[in-house]
């Protein structure tokens, strides 16, 4: 079983691989082009080769006057996307296309994405990405309306238009880990930060984090290619699968969490739980609840509610534990044409790795170790088969058979609400006590006593 942690920060890879790999792109402002004559046309010519000698800013003059003369001309539009990108990366000294390469290079020894990268640089290339962006974005709504006249189409961009999008998480990232202890920004210094705790922050910005997210997955979902080897080093069982199954799969997989991230962008609650199902796709996990619940990361990333709360995968457990999936039932769900993360995240077994030996996830004051039988109540389920699991819809844990979640049988919206709220409430002394959650909501709070619910409020703050 493959260990996913094998290099130290995915995006930063997953960026170098879709570079490295992509050809005819808004990266690449040097190919050749062949125009014909007509106004558009040699508007177009002429801003090409103004591309070719780097003179960035009268190629988008060229190309801007190309795309009045007809909006359908899709090499117009896809040379603005590269003189934007190219004439605003070079208006700092330390920044171009070719730099960033380095700066990532420099990012996979380290938890930080750019984290030699000045604050003036990051916020010269966060609006560079912008701007490209409202050029690209109108051009693939153009696209996909048959507006263009088809030369240049969303999939020849896709793979630059996925790296902008990388690169967006990654400022993301790097925004949310300043001030934090150990995640230092500045060149030639130790960043030793913990990296559950840099992923997790991400939620600090969940909109503008869900918004990049969803542009990386629905590009993916879409021209699959340049993501299929960084599947192939991050997903167990994955290299099981070859060729046209391989392809299927990752444009399933990014479907799914394109999806997710879809139905978040207007939600912020969703938000939360959506940004919780990608980081377990990076392998990490913060040991905390995140939904409220009282239970300490009680879900597989298997896209099924394993405690019976209502919650799928709120509380996204590491991938590093030792989880054995189904490859024979993923790869007939693909073959079925099935892309529910549910159905390509199928799990046949699922026990601790060491570091949750040491975790209490229903806090009955037990954890798990060799001899103890909570081995059975903490990481088994109920159904151990997973057809079993289906046929009788429950996928739960043995830990949360005897657990009652709203006891008070209130209303979903209501119920939902209160735990949110709880799930936010982390400062001690809290605004809702113990009794309170044991009344209301259930769940794993009926295991605890004050002392144990103090240990909730720690590493919160």
């Amino acid at each position: 079983m493959k260990n996913v942690r094998k290099s130290k920060f995915l995006w930063a890879s997953a960026f170098i691989i879709s570079l490295g790999i992509a050809g005819c792109n808004i990266f690449n402002p040097t190919e050749s082009i062949n125009i014909k004559d007509g106004d558009a046309d040699a508007l177009t010519y002429e801003g090409y080769k103004k591309i070719r000698s780097n003179e960035y800013s009268e190629a988008e003059n060229y190309f801007n006057k190309a795309i009045a003369a007809d909006s359908n001309h899709s090499q117009a539009w896809f040379g603005l996307m590269k003189a934007t990108l190219n004439r605003m990366l070079n208006g700092t000294q330390e920044t171009n296309v070719f730099s960033l390469l380095a700066y990532v290079n420099s990012s996979r020894d380290s938890k930080v994405p750019f984290s030699g990268m000045s604050d003036e640089v990051a916020g010269q290339l966060q609006t560079t990405i912008d701007s490209v962006n409202v050029i690209a974005d109108a051009f693939i709504e153009r696209d996909k309306s048959g507006k263009t006249d088809g030369i240049v189409t969303y999939k020849t961009i896709s793979e630059g238009y996925m790296v902008l999008q990388m690169m967006k998480t990654m400022l993301v990232l790097r925004k949310t880990t300043k001030g934090m202890d150990g995640c230092s920004l500045k060149k030639g210094e130790e960043n030793s930060c913990d990296m559950a705790s840099v992923l997790n922050n991400l939620k600090n910005d969940p909109a503008e984090t869900v918004e990049s997210f969803n542009a990386v997955f629905k590009t993916c979902e879409e021209s699959p290619e340049s993501m299929t080897k960084m599947f192939d080093s991050y997903l167990q069982g994955f290299d099981n699968l070859k060729d046209e199954a391989q392809r299927s799969a990752v444009s399933s997989m990014c479907g799914a969490l394109a999806q997710e991230t879809e139905e978040a962008k207007n939600n912020e609650d969703q938000q939360t739980k959506t940004l919780n199902i990608i980081i377990g796709q990076f392998g990490y996990s913060d040991i905390l609840d995140d939904d409220g619940d009282g239970c300490v990361d009680e879900e597989l990333y298997d896209g099924e509610d394993n405690d019976g709360d209502g919650e799928i995968d709120e509380d996204v457990s590491d991938k590093t534990n030792e989880i054995e999936y189904d490859n024979d039932m993923i790869l007939k769900n693909v073959a079925a044409g099935k892309t529910a993360i549910k159905d390509l995240r199928v799990v046949k077994r699922a026990a601790p790795n060491e570091k949750y030996t040491t975790v209490d996830i229903d806090m009955n004051g037990k954890t798990v170790s060799e001899t103890n039988s909570e081995l059975d109540r903490e990481w088994k389920f109920i159904y151990p088969e997973y057809k079993n699991r289906v046929a009788a819809g429950d996928h739960r844990f043995v830990f949360a058979a005897g657990i009652i979640f709203n006891p008070e049988n209130l209303p979903f919206e209501e119920y939902d609400a209160y735990k949110r709220a709880v799930a936010k409430d982390t400062h001690y002394p809290p605004a809702y006590d113990l009794a309170f959650r044991k009344k209301y909501i259930g769940g794993c709070w009926v295991n605890y006593n004050e002392q144990r619910f103090m240990q909730w409020f720690e590493g919160r703050n």
